[in-house]
């Protein structure tokens, strides 16, 4: 993969996802342009996999299987949510 495949994201986009009634926000730092099962060009989410680790590209499949989606909140404050 190519630099040229990789777009940086803009604030505001996440990767919400619902676990055991537990929802997270992780927000998307980058987006990997692919294409999907059904042959349509789609934007996968790059997020943050931890300290000392590279950020990677959620799966297309882990959105079926892990209860995720992409969401756009512009306004929303992670640094609130834990005052």
């Amino acid at each position: 993969m190519t630099e040229s495949h990789v777009i940086p994201a803009t604030p505001g986009w996440y990767v919400e996802e619902t676990e055991d009634g537990e929802t997270s926000l992780d927000p998307v730092i980058a987006w990997k342009a692919a294409t999907s099962q059904d042959g349509d060009d789609i934007l996968l989410p790059f997020v943050d996999a931890g300290t000392g680790f590279p950020p990677f590209a959620l799966s297309e499949d882990s959105f079926k299987h892990c209860s995720r989606r992409v969401v756009y909140r512009p306004t929303y404050d992670p640094a609130e949510e834990n005052q």
